[in-house]
């Protein structure tokens, strides 16, 4: 049998943020994050069907209409950078620009909403979506020890 607590989070952590190590090993950094809250994914629904209909304008009679489920790859991580940014991502932590200085706040959500770092796009996702998973933590405090 199944328990219930093995399919839900930490609901004040969802809301709050949490700090998630993130990148591979030996290249980390951390991220402060909330989960996927109902503003993030109701912004993310909006941000899509807006990129397809400015896609579909551009369409000529009888050609490919776009949804938010089939959108190009680039007008996906454009709509997803922009929702993690604007709804998720509260803090980043230990990520330095290559001449050693510190990547603030700021300058992280305008790279995630500008969509062309695809890469720091996937590991913020991958963070909100570890927030408030108690299981998760437990294993890399089990992993550690």
């Amino acid at each position: 049998m199944a328990k219930l607590s093995a399919f839900s989070r930490n609901a004040d952590r969802m809301r709050e943020g949490e700090t998630i190590e993130v990148g591979p090993l030996g290249n980390t950094f951390e991220i402060t994050t909330r989960g996927f809250t109902p503003r993030y994914r109701d912004a993310l629904h909006d941000l899509k069907m807006a990129a397809a209909r400015k896609l579909n304008r551009g369409q000529k009679p009888g050609g490919l209409s776009y949804g938010p489920e089939n959108l190009p790859p680039t007008e996906d991580d454009l709509a997803q950078g922009q929702a993690i940014a604007d709804h998720c991502v509260i803090g980043v932590q230990g990520l330095l620009h290559d001449d050693g200085r510190e990547v603030t706040l700021d300058e992280f959500r305008t790279m995630l909403s500008a969509g062309d770092q695809p890469m720091l796009i996937a590991l913020a996702i991958s963070a909100a979506a570890r927030v408030g998973d108690d299981r998760a933590r437990e294993h890399e405090e089990a992993v550690g020890n």
